[in-house]
């Protein structure tokens, strides 16, 4: 009977009419999503307590995020190059961020002190960034965004050599289960995985261990929101400098959909960051952290559902070993903190 191109939203889908595996998998996303539409609604009109709010807004948060890596690896299938996609996520943060900063009574500038520590954050950032969607053409997005989600554990070691904390036996078990966890996930004799990828991604994580170590000593004096316009505002102004100085590719998209992957890599970004403050101001940092573990599942979800980016029985142990560990890594930190 051939094939037949159906357009699915953002994305084309081919389907073969012998098959109805792909069309179940369309129709389980749509339903998947009225269904999260549906009870955000619910848990935001319905009086529910403080706690049970904060937790629904930090997993919306979580699900948003997981659209970031889709729509980064959607934009770069259309042709779109790697800067040109780095500038329109910063560019899409400051636009809606300079508004909801004001709106939230937030300060919009910052101490001419801090401005130095921002500028070198912001390159790390921009980096980290470009880390990700370079890694993302190369491996799949689960692998990808497992190996950058071990920041917590580099953090922690960074502070535990400096003398700063103390690991409990608890955390050394998790940090080796951790490891294992991520060999069944990467050494999958099944699955072509490129170790060019793997290194791209461990620069990512050594990048994201940086950031979080120097906007954690920030964000007690500034504000997150406030951080996060002023490190869009100055990725900008990296990034122009850049393109001023170095020939780079500046191609924009070749079809709708790579259009559509710009603006979802933004604005899914920003509103994922938003809940998740929102909802952490409820719940408490702590937990919300945890929560936010979540992220790479969804995120696994949605490239399945929308790239067919399938894992293997062996991919996908080792993914769920990997975050059960890393999980109670954190929790255990977080009982020592308490």
């Amino acid at each position: 009977m051939g094939s037949q191109k159906y357009n699915f939203n953002w994305y084309s889908v081919e389907f073969k009419q012998s098959g109805r595996k792909q069309q179940t998998i369309i129709q389980t996303a749509i339903c998947t999503l009225l269904v999260v539409k549906l009870t955000t609604k619910i848990i935001m009109i319905k009086l529910l307590n403080k706690r049970w709010n904060g937790i629904a807004i930090v997993l919306l948060s979580s699900f948003f995020f997981a659209f970031v890596p889709t729509s980064a690896k959607i934009a770069l299938d259309s042709g779109v190059s790697l800067m040109v996609l780095l500038m329109s996520r910063c560019l899409i943060g400051l636009i809606i961020l300079a508004p909801l900063t004001y709106g939230l009574r937030e300060p919009i500038f910052v101490d001419r002190g801090n401005i130095q520590t921002l500028i070198f954050v912001s390159i790390i950032s921009v980096c980290l960034i470009a880390s990700t969607y370079h890694a993302i053409e190369y491996i799949s997005i689960a692998l990808v965004l497992m190996i950058i989600y071990l920041f917590p554990i580099g953090v922690a070691l960074i502070t535990t050599f400096k003398g700063e904390e103390h690991l409990s036996r608890t955390q050394w078990f998790s940090i080796i289960g951790v490891l294992l966890g991520l060999g069944i996930l990467i050494l999958d004799e099944s699955s072509e995985t490129s170790l060019y990828g793997i290194f791209i991604s461990v620069i990512g994580l050594l990048l994201f261990i940086a950031f979080i170590y120097f906007t954690g000593k920030l964000v007690n004096e500034i504000g997150s929101v406030t951080i996060n316009l002023q490190l869009s505002f100055f990725s900008v102004i990296v990034l122009i400098i850049y393109i001023l100085f170095v020939p780079v590719d500046l191609s924009f998209p070749t079809n709708n959909y790579g259009w559509l992957g710009i603006l979802g890599n933004g604005i899914f970004y920003v509103l994922s960051y938003v809940l998740f403050f929102i909802g952490s101001k409820a719940i408490g940092i702590t937990t919300a952290s945890v929560l936010a573990l979540t992220e790479p599942l969804f995120a696994t979800i949605i490239a399945l559902l929308i790239l067919s980016q399938y894992l293997s029985l062996q991919e996908f142990s080792g993914f769920i070993v990997t975050l059960c560990f890393l999980s109670l890594f954190l929790i255990f930190a977080h009982k020592k903190d308490g």
